[in-house]
């Protein structure tokens, strides 16, 4: 399930915004009304000045969602990207999920944003303007009119504090996007873009850090801990995409059957979810089981659907009723590419998917499977490299010495 309030679709995807932008839009209406009503404000009537505040509020989600949009048109016309969009505080994390196949698509969609967002930036200056230059002063004209003014600077100013967010060299950011997609088109390699992006948002984090806490001593106290923030947040992402680099590293050549879990199992549709957890799922964390009747595969269950059920109500539960419905559970190819098959797991939100086709004998990859197959690599290459570097310690070890010519002929006489 997709966390969020569905807008509708838009370009092949569906659009949703996260549940936070509630609170959201609750504070920036209250900030805006109390400022437009206050003593040093346009003395408009109540109804006009929350209505400008409400709808002030509203346009400013509605320009995240066009500056997410614009990732999403561009995307999908590329022939990439997902069928689902969440929108977050500062944009949405889809342009962070495509599969970009060569370094310009993933440019032009990371760019798209920021793009459209200047547009929005010019046309709400342009509003002011006209407002301004129909009565000399916006502020001296019609209340309506101030009201439009009001909007305009306040969306103008956010789209550009938008931009400048996004852009910010590191990831999750477009500009991480952009670097990105720079790094792999100068060196050839996705993994090596992902080192560099990894580096270049580490550097700008810290120099968040450093001009946060001096902003914050010398001058003013707020701003200098959202820098402080911003940079906090850059250096964990930046840890998170190196460690992600070394996950993605452990699966090559690694395909999906080669995570098949060997220790999945079937279970009738009338078993109530007590009886699964304390016999099926134990302290396996990360497995599942399909669900089956009569040879027929009904669904999937694993932690993620018993986890919603209240424990109180396990015992008259049954799995058909927690279960996913088999049509709802991701399917891969045997033979494909691990990696990318994790990926889709994640997204889902399950704890496995099917391998191949519903049959009856059809395997599943599970999340427990799935890590311990990359545990194994990552010991393996840990056994390599300890062999490795004894064999270059032995290498390196001295020869021992050979017999002084004088010892030597004393020992033959």
């Amino acid at each position: 399930m997709n966390p969020g309030i569905a807008l509708g679709r838009a370009f092949g995807a569906e659009i949703r915004v996260h549940w936070s932008w509630v609170p959201v839009l609750a504070v920036l209406s209250v900030f805006f009304g109390i400022g437009l009503q206050s003593e040093t404000g346009p003395q408009w009537p109540a109804g006009l000045a929350w209505a400008t505040a409400i709808a002030t509020a509203v346009l400013v989600l509605g320009s995240v969602v066009i500056h997410e949009l614009a990732h999403v048109a561009v995307a999908r016309r590329s022939g990439i990207g997902g069928n689902v969009v969440v929108v977050q505080l500062l944009g949405g994390t889809y342009v962070m999920e495509l599969q970009a196949l060569t370094p310009g698509q993933q440019f032009r969609a990371a760019a798209a944003g920021p793009l459209v967002s200047t547009g929005l930036v010019f046309l709400f200056g342009l509003i002011a303007l006209i407002a301004t230059a129909t009565y000399g002063a916006a502020d001296t004209g019609p209340s309506w009119i101030q009201a439009i003014d009001f909007a305009a600077i306040t969306l103008g100013l956010f789209n550009a504090f938008l931009i400048v967010v996004n852009l910010i060299p590191g990831y999750p950011m477009d500009g991480g996007q952009l670097v990105h997609a720079l790094a792999w088109r100068r060196s050839g390699d996705r993994r090596k873009a992902n080192g560099t992006v990894s580096r270049v948002g580490r550097f700008v984090g810290f120099v968040l850090l450093a001009l946060g806490a001096g902003l914050a001593v010398g001058v003013d106290l707020l701003p200098g801990l959202g820098l402080m923030v911003a940079g906090w947040v850059l250096l964990s992402s930046s840890r998170i995409l190196e460690r992600r680099g070394f996950l993605q590293s452990l699966t090559n050549g690694l395909r999906v059957v080669d995570a098949a879990d060997s220790e999945s199992t079937r279970v009738p549709p009338q078993l109530t979810l007590d009886v699964f957890a304390a016999e099926y799922m134990g302290a396996r964390l990360g497995s599942a089981a399909l669900v089956e009747s009569s040879g027929e595969l009904l669904g999937l269950i694993g932690q993620a659907q018993i986890r919603r059920i209240p424990k109180r109500n396990w015992s008259t539960t049954r799995t058909e009723h927690a279960m996913v419905p088999i049509a709802n559970v991701p399917h891969a190819n045997p033979d494909a590419d691990l990696w990318p098959t994790l990926e889709v797991l994640e997204r889902s939100g399950q704890d496995a998917l099917v391998i191949g086709s519903d049959e009856p004998d059809a395997l599943l990859m599970t999340r427990r499977s799935a890590a311990r197959l990359i545990h194994e690599r990552a010991q393996e290459q840990v056994r390599r490299k300890k062999l490795a570097d004894g064999l270059v310690g032995f290498g390196k070890r001295r020869p021992p010495a050979a017999p002084d010519q004088d010892d030597a002929d004393g020992e033959r006489r």
